[in-house]
């Protein structure tokens, strides 16, 4: 009678238990789910997109086009149920049999990047004013050495823009004064800020008592200002743009005279525009008349800095007079703008790619271009992303890099070691993905069938 109780007792011990578990299982499986699928789809999007970019440029290194696979939407759904039944099979020992089963059910929503969302993300060059979204340091840096093929004139070897470019230029002067912008900017010498000019006269002056108050609350509220001198009013546009500011103390520094000199700025002022290369105004009577001149803007002292009542700090610009005409050849055109050249996400991963290695068969056999300098002679392109991005080459895979991919029978990757270029390829990629459209093309829904 004493064992019979004992087994019943176990039985029911066993069948308490299996019920708990069940009853847990129920009940945790969401958070279950959302703890072993979450950071596992995380991490895969992220080493696969990373994988797609790196493709792309080696694929350019060789003249093709780069292609995206957007994936916008990952559906996971994740089902769990357990069936069991409780019994004695002998008179001494309770059983409990059972089957759990766990079912995963992946849904990837691939579109190919096109049409408008091709051109916004690859085809279209970035705006001037782009550079303020940019953290100082290393991450400006890679901006100014990957998006812009020029300033004030100096060139980044813009011909290294293109995949099918033989003849390329050193850009060792640009990348002189990019280092020695980005240590500027490091220790608070120069920084980027927004400023505003009212400029552009609207129409001819009104008198200044036919001016209502209403009527300059919706001036404001248009991007206008009414300016008031004496009995006259004028109607004044209000630009905001972007401003190179260097710190009052700081411009009488040699490196800031060897910054100004590189990019070819005008010696006096501490503020300077910065605007894009397709801004300038071309004057095309003085071209067609062959008047071989140049104008140097007049500067005088700047204002002391103002804000507006939407807190924008007003950074005066420097003021203009009548432009001196001086003879073309009397040295570099001087400015007191800092005139940008932007490229796009095409022309930045033709670039790039000038900095992947090639195997020695694939340029015997003319697979790839081999490149000549201005001289004729022949050209190293992994010079001109020298410290920037670096991509190597080897028959086998690489036993220390997960950031590789397969192609043409050989593996292209970035060493474990090599974090700059990393860093580089990953800021590359998420410009292009923030000018990308994908949330607004179809998808493509492919579910993934799963098994018990």
């Amino acid at each position: 009678m004493l064992w019979h109780r004992c087994a019943s007792s176990c039985f029911g011990v066993r069948l308490m238990l299996a019920a708990i578990t069940c009853a847990a299982t129920a009940g945790c499986m969401g958070s279950w789910a959302l703890r072993g699928t979450r950071i596992t789809y995380n991490q895969s999007l992220s080493h696969t997109a990373s994988q797609e970019i790196l493709l792309n440029i080696v694929r350019m290194r060789y003249g093709e086009t780069p292609t995206f696979l957007d994936l916008p939407s990952i559906i996971s759904q994740t089902e769990a149920g357990i069936n069991g039944t409780g019994g004695q099979a002998q008179a001494l020992q309770g059983a409990v049999d059972g089957v759990f089963s766990l079912r995963d059910t992946p849904t990837l929503s691939y579109q190919p990047r096109s049409g408008d969302n091709l051109a916004a993300s690859m085809l279209r060059a970035m705006p001037a004013n782009a550079i303020m979204d940019v953290s100082p340091g290393n991450d400006t840096r890679i901006f100014l050495m990957a998006f812009v093929d020029s300033i004030n004139g100096v060139r980044n070897s813009p011909t290294a823009t293109s995949p099918a470019s033989r003849v390329l230029e050193p850009n060792d002067e640009f990348r002189y004064g990019v280092d020695l912008f980005t240590g500027l900017q490091n220790r608070g010498a120069v920084k980027m800020r927004v400023a505003t000019l009212d400029e552009k006269p609207q129409g001819s002056p009104l008198p200044a008592k036919d001016v209502l108050s209403m009527d300059m609350f919706t001036a404001t509220d248009n991007g206008y200002v009414f300016q008031v001198s004496g009995d006259d009013a004028v109607l004044l546009k209000r630009s905001r743009f972007v401003a190179l500011t260097i710190k009052p103390e700081e411009n009488d520094a040699a490196d800031i005279h060897e910054l100004k000199r590189i990019f070819r700025l005008l010696p006096e002022p501490s503020i300077y525009r910065v605007k894009a290369q397709e801004d300038d105004e071309i004057d095309l009577d003085a071209s067609q008349a062959g008047m071989p001149l140049t104008t140097v803007p007049a500067v005088g002292d700047a204002a002391p800095d103002v804000t507006n009542a939407e807190g924008i700090e007003l950074l005066p610009s420097p003021p203009r007079a009548e432009p001196m005409l001086v003879a073309a050849d009397s040295g570099p055109e001087l400015d007191d703008d800092v005139s940008i050249n932007l490229r796009s996400g095409y022309q930045t991963l033709a670039f790039l790619s000038k900095g992947v290695d090639v195997p020695d068969a694939h340029m015997r056999r003319g697979a790839v271009i081999c490149y000549r300098g201005l001289d004729g002679r022949p050209f190293d392109a992994r010079q001109l992303t020298n410290g920037l991005f670096h991509v190597c080459v080897q028959k086998h895979r690489p036993l220390r890099s997960d950031l590789a991919v397969h192609y043409r029978g050989y593996w292209f990757y970035i060493p474990e070691d090599d974090v700059q270029s990393r860093a580089t390829l990953n800021f590359v990629k998420l410009v292009i993905d923030v000018r990308s459209q994908a949330s607004v093309s179809p998808v493509l829904t492919l579910p993934i069938s799963g098994g018990r």
